[in-house]
């Protein structure tokens, strides 16, 4: 029996640990139009410095979105001169506006960080106490009085010990907007995520993309 339970304990852990996500969605709000997205022509901008970022977050957010029926694309397909790691200028806006627009596209989701976090964490261990009882038979000697209570048992513990590590939270902020609409009136939503130390670009990009996608089709 023993054996089940600590199998049982086992397993439980390791679903823990694999469904343990690195990102989370910590905000989100939307406006009146809560199926804005709905039956328009989606373009997933990201914008980051790294171009290989860029490509794999919009890859995973288009996949996603085409699979819950959103007509979405990438901007480094249709746009791959724009410039994202920079401030444009009101005539470099315009013009990008201008393309966007004669390609067909009603709404765009701009992926962008928004801060980066860091933080030190302490993760303590024991200690595991181990408690050893010894029957007490009251009316026999001791069992009646606190010391004969007190040495009935006895503890044992592993010291304590904790371990002091590093991490970065990275924020991001998920913005849509309906170009449809007039300029005062195009923001649909606004989702924030936080990505606790992110180990591949592959992984998170996934994880991120999935939890935006389920935030848009809501």
């Amino acid at each position: 029996m023993k054996k089940v339970f600590k199998k049982i304990g086992v397993l439980a852990f390791v679903l823990v640990l694999f469904n343990c996500s690195t990102v989370q969605v910590v905000n989100s709000w939307k406006g009146d139009e809560t199926h804005g997205v709905n039956g328009k022509d989606v373009l997933v901008i990201t914008k980051a410095d790294d171009h290989v970022a860029r490509v794999r977050f919009e890859t995973d957010l288009v996949q996603n979105l085409n699979e819950n029926g959103i007509n979405a694309s990438e901007s480094f397909k249709l746009f791959p001169e724009m410039s994202l790691s920079r401030e444009l200028s009101q005539k470099e806006l315009k013009a990008i506006k201008k393309n966007i627009k004669s390609n067909g596209i009603d709404v765009v989701v701009l992926t962008a960080l928004k801060s980066i976090e860091e933080y030190t964490k302490t993760d303590t261990t024991g200690p595991d106490y181990y408690m050893h009882m010894h029957p007490m038979y009251y009316g026999r000697g001791f069992g009646r009085g606190f010391y004969g209570y007190y040495n009935s048992f006895y503890i044992n513990s592993t010291p304590i010990t904790s371990v002091t590590s590093k991490g970065k939270k990275y924020i991001l902020e998920t913005l849509t907007y309906d170009l449809t609409k007039p300029a005062d009136n195009q923001l649909l939503s606004v989702i924030t995520t936080e990505i606790d130390n992110p180990e591949t670009l592959g992984v998170t990009s996934k994880d991120f993309s999935k939890k935006i996608a389920k935030e848009l089709v809501k």
